[in-house]
């Protein structure tokens, strides 16, 4: 930040006035920056914790872990879709927090 000299009260109360118009506009900026935060929380946490999960699940965690054939012949579809019906209701329920 520069520094102004400061000879008056006049010159005093002009430097006065930009530091509100700054302080102004950083708060503005700020409450916008929140609103994003808020609005947007729940898609963050769910693509964090999904890693980009898509309709239905496939390339989820879930999906990927139904694709070991130990372990889908061991479960089924039946097991699947539940889990998908989980992930979504997950999805549903962090979304449901954020607001």
């Amino acid at each position: 930040m520069k520094q102004t000299e400061i000879k008056d009260l006049a010159s005093l109360d002009k430097q006065i006035g930009l530091l509100e118009q700054k302080k102004m506009i950083m708060e503005e900026r700020l409450a916008n920056n929140w609103s994003y935060l808020k609005s947007d929380y729940g898609t963050m946490i769910r693509k964090t914790v999904f890693k980009d999960m898509q309709q239905e699940g496939r390339g989820s965690f879930f999906y990927w872990l139904f694709k070991i054939p130990e372990f889908q012949s061991s479960i089924g579809r039946t097991a699947e879709k539940l889990t998908i019906k989980l992930e979504n209701l997950l999805g549903k329920w962090i979304d449901k927090i954020a607001d």
